[in-house]
């Protein structure tokens, strides 16, 4: 493989089953992708993770066929996607070794006895409503979440369409968490 070939060449080769057509991409593009990264992320320590996560994806869509028209723009394109994905989730607070750490009170024995009441009287509330609705409508919570059916699956056995499903279910999570939420003042 000659190493000045364009990127163009070398994802048609990749795409004609030449592994090392990519090799050539990801020595080319490895560099550019992690600075770019860091500048996203501001924390050197994931830079190498989001890095080989984005050229993992680009190799996955290549195999599968996709076929970029310009191959640096749309890998930038990933690395920016992964960089907002990890930006978006929810993550832990992290600290640097010369913080101390406000380190959580553990609960007193008291507190833990009554944060098992306060969950046994929730469940007694939920068991409470849930036997208040009709039987259709308990076998149909049944069959969503402790057989995992889908909509589509339930709509099958009950003979009605999905979108009635739907709306049922909806409706009844509806009831059930206006019966469940705390009365005003509270």
């Amino acid at each position: 493989m000659i190493p000045n070939e364009n990127d163009a060449e070398l994802v048609r080769q990749m795409q004609c089953g030449r592994p090392a057509a990519f090799e050539q991409l990801t020595r080319r593009y490895y560099r550019p992708v992690a600075a770019f990264i860091l500048k996203r992320v501001q924390h050197a320590d994931l830079v190498d993770d989001l890095t080989q996560e984005t050229f993992l994806e680009a190799f996955q869509a290549l195999k599968r066929g996709v076929a970029p028209q310009r191959f640096s723009s749309w890998l930038f394109g990933i690395a920016h996607n992964r960089c907002g994905k990890w930006l978006r989730r929810r993550r832990p607070i992290l600290f640097t070794p010369e913080q101390e750490r406000d380190l959580p009170a553990t609960a007193t024995e008291q507190e833990l006895r009554e944060e098992v009441e306060e969950q046994e009287k929730l469940l007694a509330q939920l068991d409470g409503v849930l036997q208040g609705l009709p039987e259709e409508l308990r076998q149909m919570l049944h069959w969503k979440h402790r057989d995992g059916k889908t909509c589509a699956q339930i709509a099958a056995d009950t003979g009605k369409p999905v979108n009635t499903v739907k709306s049922l279910l909806a409706r009844t999570y509806q009831t059930l968490r206006a019966a469940l939420s705390p009365a005003p003042g509270k």
